[in-house]
């Protein structure tokens, strides 16, 4: 290589050491720069996506008090254990037995009807007779609806009383939800 050189004429020779110089700075940048400069390109990236991952969680988070208290409201619905059938038969009509007795309603007949399971809630089902003031039978069925036990008329029919103006009799199923 020495003689090869030492051949070359003082411009050639420059032009070879700038020639050499040349392709040692592409051989680096091929060899080390490129995959260097490749590895910080992935590492903003990845850089990026934690970055957006993190602002979707902080915004998540943000939301948790709102979460927490509407937790807090909706736990009185949800039973960790689910009382025996009859304990919630038992329950749920004396529940109705009270709330007749407040709207100033007649009950004539209560009973427990079929359940239904599944697997995020329990429906236990009740048929009733009642009768009274028009404006008491709508009160109660109010106050079924409303109440904080989940209970809900699924079917009714009313029909007027015999010999009477105002009175009613009625009959309908109630459900109760329970959630375990």
């Amino acid at each position: 290589m020495q003689n090869v050189i030492s051949k070359f004429s003082d411009k050639e020779r420059k032009v070879f050491y700038i020639m050499l110089v040349i392709v040692l700075l592409a051989l680096f940048d091929r060899l080390f720069l490129g995959r260097v400069l490749d590895r910080l390109s992935m590492i903003d990236q990845e850089i990026a996506s934690q970055k957006s991952s993190i602002v979707r969680d902080l915004r998540i988070l943000s939301y948790k008090d709102t979460v927490m208290k509407e937790g807090e409201i909706f736990k009185k619905y949800i039973t960790k254990d689910v009382p025996d059938t009859d304990v919630v038969n038992a329950d749920f009509l004396g529940l109705i037995e009270k709330l007749a007795t407040q709207s100033k309603v007649n009950l004539v007949k209560s009973n427990p009807a079929n359940t239904n399971k599944s697997d995020r809630f329990i429906e236990y089902f009740a048929n009733l007779d009642c009768n009274g003031q028009l404006e008491d039978v709508i009160s109660f069925m109010h106050q079924i609806n409303a109440t904080d036990g989940l209970l809900k008329i699924v079917k009714f029919n009313m029909s007027p009383k015999r010999g009477s103006d105002n009175e009613v009799n009625a009959s309908m199923t109630v459900v109760k939800l329970v959630v375990p």
